[in-house]
């Protein structure tokens, strides 16, 4: 117990709820407690995912975390934006409104926001009617949206929505490096 208590909080709870449990009701009430606690956590964990602004590292293809690697480079006039788990219907509405205030809170309003979906292994239908309001409501302010590392499932349920026809051809991208690329090239707005 020590150990997660110095190491891993979440995972404290979870070991005194099932301890607690099984010594107050028996061990398989107990145990059920504890699997309880376990999704209550995750569902929680799930929900409010990070929504990291990207750079890229010098000498590298590698795009990472501006807060964690001060040295990433942002690309000029883009923001390039990787929630940091995968999106659902529990939480698109709050990475929306997380990249909503990312670019409100930028120095100069970028051009175009290159959303990395690499995490997203799966694109509901709530999360491609979430993503679409999001283009809806960079537009108004005269950024485009961009989609990057779609995986191959998603991008089968991305091409059966309306999106599709907002994002394609030249909004969605391969790569990260490859959106920002199209977009220094002209494909983006000017």
């Amino acid at each position: 117990m020590r150990r997660y208590a110095t190491h891993d909080r979440p995972s404290l709870w979870i070991a005194l709820t099932a301890l607690t449990g099984v010594l107050v009701f028996d061990l398989l009430p107990g145990l059920l407690l504890a699997v309880l606690m376990s999704l209550l956590l995750f569902i929680a964990y799930s929900s409010t995912p990070r929504v990291a602004a990207l750079g890229l590292l010098p000498g590298t293809g590698v795009w990472g975390d501006l807060q964690e690697h001060p040295r990433a480079v942002a690309a000029p006039g883009i923001l390039v934006v990787r929630p940091d788990g995968a999106l659902f219907f529990g939480n698109v509405n709050r990475v929306r409104t997380a990249v909503k205030e990312l670019v409100a809170a930028s120095d100069r309003p970028p051009r175009a926001v290159v959303v990395d979906l690499t995490a997203s292994y799966r694109l509901g239908l709530p999360v491609l009617d979430t993503l679409a309001d999001l283009a809806v409501d960079l537009d108004h302010q005269g950024v485009e949206l961009h989609v990057a590392r779609v995986r191959a499932g998603p991008t089968r349920s991305l091409s059966r929505h309306p999106l599709h026809a907002t994002l394609s051809p030249d909004r969605l991208h391969t790569t990260v490096t490859d959106a920002v690329s199209a977009l220094r090239d002209g494909g983006g707005p000017s």
